[in-house]
């Protein structure tokens, strides 16, 4: 892990500030690649080149890749899956009761299955549905409060 991130986890505690500082230094490090780039809350970015750069996306990622394995890809994880599930509640629970209240599986759908989907890698719903993605990422619907 990169010294700047050992150094924001070396407290074990990952603040706002802290994680919004990761972002801020790894779209300073696209910059000087010559690229805009701005992570937005849902995890999705946008990146823009600055000059008339004519470079393949594997480069561009290559980039990104460095950018964030430097300043910000740990530090975001840990920090988006404490919030994801602040009480540390089993995944198979509040995945499938997400997927219920969101109408992807029917209320007969159990934890056992879903764990047996998972381990597959084989899920018996649409798994890329907007409503199992949302799921997926924010089961508990806590990234979308801010």
């Amino acid at each position: 892990m990169a010294p700047y991130q050992v150094g924001i986890l070396s407290d074990g505690v990952i603040t706002a500030d802290e994680r919004a500082d990761a972002r801020a230094r790894t779209s300073t490090c696209m910059r000087g690649h010559g690229y805009r780039y701005e992570e937005h809350r849902d995890g999705a970015a946008d990146i823009d080149p600055l000059h008339r750069q004519s470079e393949s996306i594997e480069q561009v990622a290559s980039y990104l890749a460095d950018c964030s394995r430097r300043f910000d890809h740990h530090i975001s994880m840990l920090f988006d899956a404490v919030r994801r599930n602040p009480e540390h509640r089993a995944e198979a629970t509040i995945q499938v009761a997400c997927l219920q209240r969101s109408g992807v599986v029917s209320a007969d759908y159990t934890q056992r299955r879903w764990r047996s989907e998972q381990a597959d890698d084989h899920f018996s719903f649409e798994e890329w549905s907007p409503e199992a993605t949302r799921c997926r990422l924010d089961p508990l619907g806590l990234l979308r409060q801010g």
